[in-house]
């Protein structure tokens, strides 16, 4: 029996192998692992306990689509529409303080179509400068609010409106205001009193 012969260069390789490894061993192995950094966000999360259900109300079903409940009544029958019960502030023509210069034309042409003759005065301003020198500010205004309650019924759109700076606090709006097939070809001259657009002068271009 011949005796086992250890080759010294295979066990210097070896010893160089174990040598290596070790500090993998000691990262990855051993009672105290440092592979994972211990403060990570997820190592100390916790589940959230199911939400309560009052008592007197049923358990929802997770196992099926959400059921939307069907509305009590039959709205349509009751002579309700799909047009909203009030309308934007852009468009109401009286209790709103309009908040641009666009806003007030509209809300003038709107209130005008509807026959409302006190929200069309309230948008003009108090310095308001009448169009011509046969009336004061009030006699005019006054005249205008005639006019809106009992003369021809305007369009409630103005037609091609274009708004000017004429200032800081100053613009011109130009548009066309109908009223059925006649035209006029207006200007409102509107300034910035307190936060809020008013009428100083209105003017019908030739």
């Amino acid at each position: 029996m011949k005796p086992l012969v250890v080759n010294s260069c295979a066990l210097r390789k070896l010893s160089w192998i174990f040598v290596l490894a070790l500090p993998l061993l000691a990262a990855c192995g051993g009672s105290e692992p440092t592979c994972t950094d211990p403060d990570e966000p997820y190592l100390g999360a916790r589940s959230n306990p199911q939400l309560h259900v009052p008592d007197g109300m049923t358990q929802p079903n997770r196992s099926e689509a959400l059921a939307i409940p069907a509305e009590k009544g039959d709205k349509k029958q009751a002579g309700h529409t799909s047009c909203l019960d009030e309308p934007p502030s852009y468009f109401r023509s009286s209790g709103t303080v309009a908040r641009s210069p666009e806003e007030v034309v509209a809300s003038w042409a709107q209130a005008w179509a509807s026959r409302e003759a006190d929200a069309v005065v309230a948008l003009y301003s108090a310095h308001f400068v009448a169009p011509t020198d046969t009336a004061g500010a009030s006699a005019w205004l006054e005249q205008r609010r005639e006019q809106v309650a009992t003369g021809p019924v305007p369009d409630s759109m103005v037609q091609g409106l274009k708004v000017e700076p004429d200032g800081a606090d100053r613009r011109i709006a130009s548009f066309t205001q109908r009223f059925g097939v006649n035209a006029l070809k207006k200007q409102l001259v509107l300034v910035r009193e307190s936060g809020s657009w008013r009428i100083v002068e209105e003017r019908v271009a030739m």
